[in-house]
């Protein structure tokens, strides 16, 4: 199980000046976690900015996941959904980068 902990724990610096940023990948997505910064939604203790990617085209499919989203991202997600989204897409054969 993913846990925030876990995506906290494994957090790296976001490459744009400040913040944090845990990515979590396999062969089918690519689940990008950001925060704490100025410009992201999110601060990276109560609430992220997350987004998901399909590794074969680099497109966004955020809007696969989350009815009426109109967006490529989710600002401001719970640390609840943050984990059910991670649970939800990995449920083994995952890395971090």
């Amino acid at each position: 199980m993913i846990t925030i902990d876990f995506i906290k724990s494994n957090s790296k610096p976001h490459p744009v000046s400040g913040g944090k940023q845990t990515v979590i990948h396999n062969e089918k997505y690519v689940f990008s976690i950001v925060g704490g910064r100025q410009g992201l939604y999110g601060d990276f203790e109560t609430d992220f900015e997350i987004a998901i990617i399909d590794p074969t085209n680099r497109e966004f499919i955020t809007k696969l996941f989350f009815d009426g989203l109109y967006d490529d991202i989710v600002g401001y997600a719970s640390v609840e959904e943050v984990e059910r989204v991670a649970n939800l897409l990995f449920k083994e054969n995952f890395q971090v980068k």
